[in-house]
């Protein structure tokens, strides 16, 4: 089983660490994540593990806990962030803090500055203390405890120095206290920018719905009480309350939630409609279709949670490093007491001062936020656009593709082929050939079987009765009709049954492969009987989605169960660089195999259940939302709406947000890297060190909301 918790008190990476690992000592739990940024606990666990045991654990280790349910109850936010102050407090200590830095450049009574330090130190900063009352009962250090012993030590030496006569460091205790906290304050806004998209993702969920009677009046009830088989109304500018299909009216729905395409789609009697959609114009009856909880949003939410619950590699390695970053900090400032008192023998005022920089300048939030941060702007970014990204590590992997490789058929085509000629052999009836195509095909989920049935209903030929239908994947069906074997399927397959083909039959079928057609053919009793060409249209932006990944630098291949001469027309036309023609569906994942032992980091595109094996293969699986739930599961991107283009913006954000990852680790370990030692060579001031932790974690965020920005201009 799965639960997830909000988690509130988190103050840094060290805060998460910790807390996932009182999860992990629970009896029955199996895994727990901790995502500081979006501050929620992902645990796998046992059946007999309830929701209250995890709520304890969490609660026993100094934080406290909400389930998801009781977030509802309440309408609290799913990313809120309690934060440090309000904007009342910070005023406040705004204007306590104005008489310490004018005392930098004018004499002010001790006294006023000794009660505006207490003040803001003691009661403003009041929560960095309770943080390390706690730190301390659990045996932990955090940032509260570096931000609790430097601004303490300054206060109380300084207190202390009033009286016995010495210098005094109010101004240092009581402003680096302020711009903490205006740090904070900051920190807390833009986390709640980085998680907009994710939480108008996840209450999109409309409240309420018009459920039918069977009198024909309407009752207005809860939309998780709706049940499969359900009627319900839906008027102009509603929001559609769970999955279904149209059973009577028409009207155009706003699916940009779903697609990130903003033109809204027509729907007619027997079109299916997603739950949480807008009904932009006109009302329609709908009849519910899946239970609550099992939407197509509903799947989105989950695959987004699960994103933010997963974590990457480089993650992994940045918790390790927050978790022993505070004992160390801890330790230095310690040695850089010991060494401006006892071998640089300064005044103890002075090596307090040194001391306090090193422990204020450190900044863990940094370094906690550089990944979580920077993976929820993108993944919320992303579900915004129709970009599913279910783990950190698509990520990584995105970042060294240099191939992408599309399945054809419903990737790069529409998936709803047509007939486009029939050409019977000399000697067959057009009606006869087709009707023991359609016979073959009545059985077969190939998708231009579809096709072939369509054609001979349309053409006036009747369905031939056969019997013992067997199915040769990626080659063909066939069957006994009138106590011979017929088949259907490619040239090869009829080949491996003695059929042959005259020269001017061959050559026909030539022209029709160069037009970029799939020909099926058709045979009885050993006998060629004609053949069928299919045409799929291409998708409208199919050949915009090639450019726009050569525009990357980044090669193209097609691979298709489809002749030869048919691949490497569709392919010319979309200008892709390598076709991978006439592969069986198990043969996929061994050319993708092939390619990657050649050197070529490989992002597999495919909607099919037989494009499972490749896509997990492949360094990236990227799936079609409007494929098959078992490519859906093993794709680590979807794509959502069916848009090939999309795959080039997938990759876009893939690797803008784990540069983005690599920039504020950079920045997060570069920034402590400089800054400690500095501080303890008494360079940096401690006022300085507190203004730069409280900005350290800011940039971090805005350096993670810049992947929004730039996807908006893609």
């Amino acid at each position: 089983m799965k639960t997830t918790l909000k988690i509130l008190g988190m103050h840094c990476a060290s805060c998460a660490l910790t807390t996932e690992q009182a999860l992990k000592k629970v009896h029955g739990v199996k895994e727990a994540r901790v995502n500081f940024a979006s501050e929620r606990a992902t645990i796998e666990h046992d059946e007999h593990v309830h929701s209250d045991m995890l709520v304890k654990a969490v609660k026993d280790n100094g934080y406290d806990a909400m389930t998801e349910h009781e977030m509802h109850e309440s309408h609290t936010s799913h990313l809120s962030h309690a934060g440090y102050i309000d904007t009342r407090g910070l005023v406040i200590a705004g204007t306590l803090a104005l008489p310490l830095v004018v005392s930098m450049f004018v004499m002010l009574p001790t006294i006023l500055l000794a009660v505006c330090a207490w003040i803001l130190v003691v009661i403003i900063g009041w929560k960095f203390h309770v943080g390390t009352w706690s730190d301390l009962k659990h045996f932990r250090a955090s940032m509260d405890t570096l931000v609790t012993v430097g601004t303490g030590s300054a206060l109380l030496w300084s207190t202390y120095a009033m009286f016995a006569g010495g210098d005094v460091y109010f101004e240092i205790s009581g402003i680096v206290v302020f711009f903490l906290l205006l740090g904070k304050w900051l920190e807390a806004r833009q986390r709640m920018k980085a998680g907009e998209s994710i939480e108008k993702l996840l209450s999109l969920n409309t409240k309420t719905a018009h459920r039918l009677l069977e009198d024909g009046t309407t009752e207005e009830v809860d939309s998780v009480k709706l049940k499969i088989g359900d009627y319900c109304l839906v008027k102009s500018g509603e929001r559609i309350p769970m999955d279904g299909v149209v059973v009577k009216g028409n009207s155009s729905v706003d699916e940009s939630m779903l697609t990130g395409e903003s033109v809204p789609v027509e729907k007619r009697v027997n079109d299916i409609v997603y739950g949480a959609t807008v009904n932009s114009t006109g009302s329609f009856t709908m009849k519910v279709t899946v239970k609550p909880g099992e939407s197509v949003l509903d799947a989105i939410v989950s695959t987004v949670q699960h994103a933010l619950a997963t974590k990457s590699p480089v993650e992994t390695f940045v918790d390790r490093v927050s978790g022993i970053f505070v004992p160390i900090v801890i330790v230095l400032a310690i040695v850089t007491f010991c060494i401006w008192l006892f071998y640089m023998q300064v005044p103890m005022g002075e090596a307090i001062r040194y001391a306090v920089a090193v422990l204020v300048v450190a900044c863990p939030c940094a370094l906690g936020l550089a990944t979580p941060a920077a993976i929820m702007v993108g993944t919320g970014a992303g579900a915004k656009r129709g970009i599913l990204v279910k783990d950190g590590s698509a990520l990584e992997a995105a970042r060294h593709v240099n191939l992408v490789i599309f399945d054809k058929t419903g990737t790069l085509t529409e998936g709803k082929p047509t007939v486009t000629d029939v050409i019977p052999a000399e000697g067959v009836l057009e009606k006869d050939l087709l009707s023991i195509a359609a016979g073959l095909e009545l059985a077969s989920e190939h998708p231009l079987a579809s096709a072939v049935l369509s054609a001979a209903t349309e053409r006036g030929a009747f369905v031939a009765s056969v019997e013992g239908f067997e199915v040769v994947v990626g080659q063909g069906v066939h069957a006994m009709y009138e106590g011979e074997d017929i088949r259907l399927g490619t040239e090869l397959f009829l080949k491996e049954a003695g059929v042959t083909l005259l020269a001017i039959d061959a050559n026909h079928l030539s022209v029709l492969r160069h037009e970029g057609k799939t020909v099926i053919l058709v045979a009885k009793g050993g006998l060629y009987l004609g053949a069928i060409a299919v045409r799929d249209r291409l998708k409208p932006d199919a050949k915009a989605a090639i450019k726009a990944l050569h525009d990357r630098g980044i090669q193209t291949g097609l691979i298709t169960g489809d002749h030869r001469m048919t691949a490497e027309a569709v392919a010319k036309e979309l200008g892709i660089d390598m076709v991978l023609a006439e592969v069986s569906p198990m043969e996929k994942s061994d050319e993708v195999k092939r390619l990657q032992q050649e050197g070529k980091k490989i992002a597999f595109v495919g909607d099919g259940m037989n494009d499972a094996p490749a896509l997990a293969q492949a360094d990236l699986g990227i799936a079609m939302g409007t494929g098959t739930d078992v490519a859906i599961a093993t794709g680590q991107i979807v794509l959502m709406g069916g848009s090939p283009l999309k795959a080039s913006d997938a990759l876009w954000l893939a690797r803008r947000t784990f540069v983005a990852i690599r920039q504020n680790l950079f920045w997060a370990f570069a920034y402590n890297a400089v800054l400690i030692p500095l501080a303890m060579l008494g360079v940096v001031n401690p006022i300085f060190a507190g203004l730069a932790m409280a900005f350290s974690s800011v940039s971090v965020l805005a350096n993670s909301l810049r992947i929004s920005r730039s996807l908006r201009s893609v």
